[in-house]
């Protein structure tokens, strides 16, 4: 019997410089009334990218409030505080404007507001298996629209996001395909003022996110194999030059395409043992979750090779096309290379001794790693022990 390959496609997508401005049309169009609630980070309000957000909604007759206190890594305590906030606000849908953390925070609102009252996002944690509190159904939420303003996580078109737990400095898993926002206003102009290092962070993320999705063990959903090269090309063809030259509009879009596919490419074919280890780097020594997987990527990868060299030699020749094709071998060794260049070219660090991660770290790192369900479809099993290996080889 063959198996039976199940798609996560994103909710109504608009994609296009300009796309912002749809906000209060299609806010309205989804039911709102009278106020939405806007989740966003300092930054983003800092960096003058709340106001054409706000344009729209009032455009459209509509009040906004705003909470801007998500942190980088979003944490348990402050989603609980914005959902207090949201139940108080009457607002009767979520706008989620930044990069995978707000978007992350919205979905996580959405949830706390389609459940009961006392529920806390910590007992929506899939890694509690049995014991999590059941998601709520799409009828039960607010719907939702996501403005991504980093060209990156994809979490726009995603059913899931992640949550650190300040206590024990872990990231948790949560979501479902009911929590896949309702609508993404997807526009390149969001990122034309993104610094270098975090245009160069947030693009290693999409890489990640698509290389992880392209050796995953979840096979099932073939039909992805071309999207997901499709934007691994893209990446090895605009990522240096969206961080050489911020404004240069056509890097930035093609940017925010392969973002967007690499999200649509893990939803249905999930991640590896990068992310495994990355998240673990932003729980404990709060690094970005862009950089911290482009620091990992390039020693998981070859680790991988022997569970996935072909698929590694297709990487090579998406990335960084030539035509001197070697053994399969070596195209699979040189997609690592090609990571290694890019992170190079983008003026990346490569150690992490180089980012404020200690030796003393690495047991908790490895500890709360194998903790970290994006393993299991890695294409090579990994232990706990071989996960600390990777950290000291990284460090």
């Amino acid at each position: 019997m063959s198996t039976i390959a199940t798609y996560y496609w994103p909710g109504q997508t608009q994609f296009g410089y300009g796309a912002v401005q749809l906000v209060g049309a299609e806010a309205k169009t989804l039911g709102a009334r009278r106020k939405v609630f806007v989740v966003t980070d300092e930054g983003i309000v800092a960096a003058g990218l709340l106001q054409p957000v706000l344009a729209s909604l009032t455009a459209a007759g509509l009040a906004a409030e705003v909470f801007d206190q998500i942190p980088t890594n979003p944490t348990t305590t402050a989603v609980d505080t914005a959902a207090a906030q949201l139940r108080e606000s009457g607002a009767e849908l979520i706008v989620a404007l930044g990069g995978g953390s707000p978007i992350d925070a919205g979905k996580a609102l959405r949830t706390l507001a389609g459940g009961p009252p006392e529920a806390k996002i910590a007992e929506y944690a899939l890694m509690l298996g049995d014991e999590v509190r059941p998601l709520p159904t799409v009828p039960q939420m607010p719907p939702m629209i996501a403005i991504p303003t980093t060209a990156g996580t994809g979490a726009e078109v995603t059913p899931w996001g992640v949550i650190t737990d300040e206590a024990r400095k872990l990231k948790m898993g949560f979501g479902g395909p009911a929590t896949i926002p309702t609508v993404a206003l997807v526009d390149p102009g969001m990122t034309l003022t993104l610094p270098p290092r975090l245009t160069a962070a947030t693009g290693m993320d999409a890489l990640t996110h698509l290389i992880e999705a392209y050796v995953s063990t979840n096979m099932a959903p073939i039909a992805l194999d071309a999207l997901i090269l499709d934007g691994i090309g893209r990446i090895g063809r605009f990522l240096r030059l969206a961080v050489a030259q911020p404004a240069h509009r056509q890097a930035r879009e093609e940017m925010m395409l392969a973002s967007m596919l690499g999200g649509i490419a893990i939803s249905s074919r999930w991640l590896g043992a990068a992310h495994s280890l990355a998240h673990q780097l932003s729980g404990v020594a709060h690094l970005h979750h862009g950089l911290a997987c482009a620091m990992v990527l390039p020693t998981i990868m070859k680790f991988n090779l022997p569970g996935a060299l072909e698929r590694y030699a297709r990487v090579a020749q998406a990335l960084a096309p030539t035509s001197q094709v070697g053994s399969v071998r070596h195209e699979a060794e040189r997609a690592v290379m090609a990571v290694r260049d890019l992170m190079i070219d983008v003026n990346l660090p490569l150690r992490l001794r180089d980012v404020g991660v200690t030796e003393a770290m690495i047991p908790e790192l490895a500890d709360n790693a194998i903790l970290d369900l994006n393993w299991t479809t890695n294409p090579r099993a990994i232990t706990r022990d071989q996960m600390a290996a990777l950290f000291q080889e990284t460090y």
